[in-house]
């Protein structure tokens, strides 16, 4: 197929290869020149994005592509491993992909992502905690929970009740990763996951330092008094053992 070879073919991605429409796709994508590719009736644009591409649909009228209401979004092409990103329907049926070659997503990503930035969030808190709450500069007032003992022992007994340890009653964070995930940041992910979820981590931690304290405040407070109602449930097994 065209200039690519056999061998080109075993080292590339499996959509390259599966007709003249891919090939002649892929030939036009990995050209420097940003002209629009024609197929059948449908014209492609790229719109170079740092070292990838972003992909659009269009159809012109006459010799005349109308970009400002026509164009659509496609996909994403990546120079980095020659692949495909968030294809769209009516890409994939204009190249005849089969529907059994899957793409990866950006909401693939934005799950992956999710769990890598809530445990560099934990982690964060835990080991860097000190330097965090000096940089984030937040009132004292707002750093401490308004709570009451009655609170923390129904909270401390269902941990209790539920068999847990005290290990396992700590604040674990949620972070909102989507608010973060642009597009931008989705490619920067997609090439450093972990610098990434770094990034993003921090910022979140340093913006919500005042919510984090009362947590962290509130469950060790939670934690102390299940320590506590531990304590009086053994105490009171071994006075009836010795009865």
């Amino acid at each position: 197929m065209k200039g690519l070879t056999r061998e080109d073919f075993s080292m590339l991605p499996a959509w390259v290869g599966q007709n003249e429409h891919t090939v002649s796709f892929f030939e036009w994508l990995t050209q420097d020149e940003l002209a629009p590719w024609n197929c059948k009736d449908i014209v492609l644009v790229k719109v170079k994005q740092r070292k990838d591409y972003f992909l659009y649909t269009g159809c012109e009228e006459g010799h005349t592509l109308k970009m400002e209401t026509d164009l659509k979004f496609a996909g994403i092409f990546r120079w980095k491993d020659c692949g495909l990103y968030d294809l769209k329907e009516s890409l994939r049926r204009l190249l005849e992909i089969p529907e059994e070659i899957e793409f990866p997503t950006k909401a693939g990503a934005l799950k992956e992502a999710e769990a890598i930035v809530n445990q560099k969030a934990l982690a964060l808190i835990g080991r860097d905690w000190g330097t965090i709450f000096a940089d984030a500069r937040c009132e004292k007032e707002l750093m401490i929970p308004k709570i009451t003992r009655s609170e923390i022992r129904n909270q401390a007994d269902k941990y209790y009740e539920a068999g847990k340890t005290a290990e396992e009653i700590f604040f674990r964070p949620e972070v909102p990763v989507a608010r973060y995930f642009s597009d931008r940041c989705y490619l920067l992910f997609l090439d450093n996951k972990e610098w990434i979820a770094e990034k993003v981590a921090r910022q979140w931690v340093l913006e919500n330092a005042a919510y984090i304290s009362r947590q962290r405040i509130w469950y060790g407070c939670i934690r102390d008094e299940f320590m506590e109602i531990k304590k009086a449930a053994e105490r009171q097994k071994q006075g009836k053992q010795t009865d």
